[in-house]
């Protein structure tokens, strides 16, 4: 047994630190096939184990007079409540997280507030409740043959709330699996569905809670419980958007909901890298270069190229078309853009042709033609993902 201290931050990840070494006599940084471990294990001071994935050594420092070393390693995840035996083990049922902006999607507020009144209108009372369920449920979905969604939501008084009435409620997202499954296709699930709330809001969602249920109740003598997951979420959408509310919420989609998340979380290789460019973009907000203007502009010509017309189109052309095909989204018919410009832009930034240099848009022009355009890819993955035209007319897009 070694002693160390493992620590969770959300934005730089799990550390381990080690005072003393698995190999005490060697240079883990010169014996490059012991500086990584798949899984390292642990006992917290609760007695609760813990199991350690992908682990890598960060810094090793020998202290030669107390003859130990000392070891940080960057470790990818942390499961605290198991020792796991294999990374790939499919042992696991279920992972359950909530979020930081779950409320504002759903609006489905779960307190109930009245109000007396006397002659005068004035508030003489008010009375307060809310649904002490502890799981109330509000949708669920099967995603395919493998996997189920349920989402539920939570309320409880604040205990010991002494200057006022403290009422909390969240939601809970639940992602089973019909067979036994690995964590890391629980979290790969999870995550992809994190996305879809980060394109509703253009900015990044943070899981505020994440564990994992193991398949049956007697495995590893777990009885069911809960396996507290951390680790340093992907990269996601800017950190904030102009405006602090989603672009659509589940009121505006809700009849469509289960046709529109199925697939979502069947996005292929053919969608994947086109909504990867408009992931990216967004990324880039707080730097602008002309990487940004090609981005956009690629992902829209290869959307148009995989799912309107497969053959040799001119640039001009493909961009005139979604144009037309967005025209009923109103802030996309606001747009009045040059699309012969913006393709010789493009070939430019790709080819530094000279003829084309005349056609160059300043700095200012390039960022606003960006966003712009930006407005619509957004669209573009929203529509193929099953948003009819109904649906993208209520969709605003002018805050992208």
């Amino acid at each position: 047994m070694i002693p160390g201290i493992a620590k969770f931050d959300p934005e730089s990840g799990v550390t381990l630190e080690l005072i003393g070494s698995f190999h005490e006599e060697l240079n883990l940084f010169f014996n490059h096939n012991l500086s990584s471990a798949d899984l390292i294990y642990g006992v917290d001071s609760n007695h609760k184990k813990i199991s350690l994935v992908y682990c890598d050594v960060a810094k090793h420092e020998k202290v030669y007079k107390a003859k130990f070393s000392l070891i940080k390693y960057r470790v990818r995840y942390l499961l605290e409540g198991i020792h796991l035996k294999d990374v790939h083990a499919k042992i696991f049922s279920r992972g359950n997280f909530n979020t930081d902006k779950l409320n504002k999607w759903f609006l489905r507020n779960n307190i109930r507030n009245s109000y007396t009144f006397n002659s005068e209108n004035e508030i003489t009372g008010f009375s307060i409740s809310f649904d002490s369920l502890k799981n109330r449920f509000i949708y669920d979905l099967k995603i395919d043959d493998f996997w189920l969604l349920e989402i539920v939501s939570k309320s409880w008084q604040q205990e010991k709330d002494f200057n006022g009435i403290n009422i909390n409620e969240i939601y809970i997202i639940k992602i089973s699996s019909v067979e036994p499954s690995a964590f890391l296709d629980i979290v790969k699930k999870s995550e992809r569905l994190l996305l879809f709330f980060e394109l509703a809001f253009t900015s990044k969602v943070k899981f505020i809670s994440f564990y994992l249920f193991d398949h049956e109740p007697d495995a590893d003598n777990l009885g069911n419980k809960s396996i507290a997951l951390y680790y340093k979420q992907r990269l996601g959408l800017r950190d904030k958007s102009p405006y602090d509310r989603p672009v659509f919420n589940f009121n505006h989609i809700e009849n469509s909901l289960n046709s529109i998340l199925c697939n979502w979380m069947a996005i292929d290789s053919k969608l994947e890298p086109i909504l990867n460019y408009l992931v990216k973009s967004f990324q880039n907000d707080n730097y602008f270069d002309t990487s940004n203007f090609m981005i956009i502009v690629n992902a829209l010509e290869g959307f148009h190229r995989r799912f309107r017309n497969d053959g040799h189109v001119d640039l001009k052309v493909r961009l005139d078309f979604l144009f037309d095909e967005f025209q009923n989204v109103i802030d996309i018919g606001k747009i009045k853009l040059d699309s012969f410009r913006i393709a010789r832009n493009r070939h430019y930034y790709s080819h530094f042709y000279e003829k084309d240099f005349q056609y160059l848009y300043d700095l200012q022009g390039l960022v606003d033609v960006t966003f712009e355009l930006r407005k619509l890819l957004y669209c573009c993955i929203l529509k193929q993902i099953g948003f009819n035209d109904a649906l993208l007319k209520n969709v605003s897009v002018e805050t992208l």
